[in-house]
């Protein structure tokens, strides 16, 4: 039975690669036009990697940009640049995400300063970790984790989404991760954290998509940012960053999948054909999964 599911699979495909082609061009025909300028954008994470690129490629278009993250002195460092670059406005709010009163802090201090608008919301700060599961002595690195990733991403979803709906065509975009669409060997944690980000969010986007808000879901590979670095846990394997993407194109792409409003943006080829492979042939890409992240991990002793 499962080869025939498999052959329908393979035959309908054309058919149904149609009516996803239709059903896209829908949705960016309703999300355009998107210009850069003048909109007023809130970036968590943004004193650095991802959410700092993000913050200097609207800076060059004249946007208003609202800064978030835990280092306040990085956060100064990252408003000064905006301004160089030709930002509107610019406001730096110190924010720990995992924080409510401090997220309720942001969104007061986003609205008051413009007037109840925000165009678009990136929620990108986030924290990863590197070890084998078995070795961790408790769970508190988890509880962490989850905390972080993915209870301070909805948290500040839930506060900032009365300000969104009340901005014609705006934008909630979710940097996830491929970790979010296959498990990774020693990083069962994060991944975890990035499949419910995938789910809460993949199911927001059904919510809100009739009522302007566009959500886009995007899942980078390798990123050449500080997150492997700082990340939780303390086992032997690093990241092998050859090859990995730069924190400015990853920005770069993500702000023209903004402009199209894009369902989802997935940033390796292997990813893209894991997504329709995942259920075809499901043992194979597992097995793919694995031997890419022997390559991908490398032992501090090399």
């Amino acid at each position: 039975m499962e080869n025939v599911y498999n052959f329908i699979s393979v035959t309908v495909s054309p058919v149904l690669f149609m009516l996803n082609l239709a059903c896209k061009v829908q949705r960016r025909l309703k999300a355009r036009p998107w210009p850069l300028e003048n909109k007023v954008v809130l970036i968590t994470g943004a004193s650095s990697g991802i959410g700092e690129e993000i913050a200097y490629e609207y800076a060059r278009h004249g946007a208003r940009i609202v800064l978030a993250a835990r280092r306040e002195q990085e956060l100064q460092r990252v408003e000064l640049k905006c301004r160089e670059l030709g930002a509107k406005e610019v406001l730096s709010v110190p924010t720990d995400v995992g924080d409510e009163a401090q997220v309720a802090n942001l969104i007061q201090k986003t609205r008051e300063a413009f007037s109840s608008q925000l165009d678009a919301l990136y929620v990108n700060a986030g924290l990863s970790m590197g070890e084998p599961f078995e070795a961790f002595q408790d769970l508190s690195v988890f509880r962490t984790l989850m905390e972080v990733n993915y209870f301070g991403c909805i948290s500040v979803t839930h506060q900032a989404l009365p300000l969104l709906k009340q901005t014609p065509q705006s934008r909630i975009v979710v940097t996830s991760s491929v970790a979010g669409l296959a498990g990774i060997p020693s990083r069962t944690g994060y991944c975890a954290t990035k499949f419910a980000v995938r789910g809460f969010y993949e199911a927001l986007q059904s919510e809100l998509y009739d009522q302007g808000v566009f959500v886009t879901l995007v899942y980078p590979g390798a990123v050449v940012t500080n997150i492997n670095a700082t990340r939780l846990g303390s086992g032997p394997a690093d990241l092998d960053m050859k090859g990995a993407m730069t924190a400015e194109t990853c920005a770069k792409l993500m702000v023209k999948a903004t402009k199209q409003g894009r369902k989802e943006l997935v940033m390796t080829h292997k990813f893209k054909l894991g997504r329709m492979w995942e259920g075809m042939v499901p043992d194979l890409w597992a097995l793919l999964v694995r031997r890419g992240a022997k390559k991908a991990f490398k032992e501090k002793s090399q």
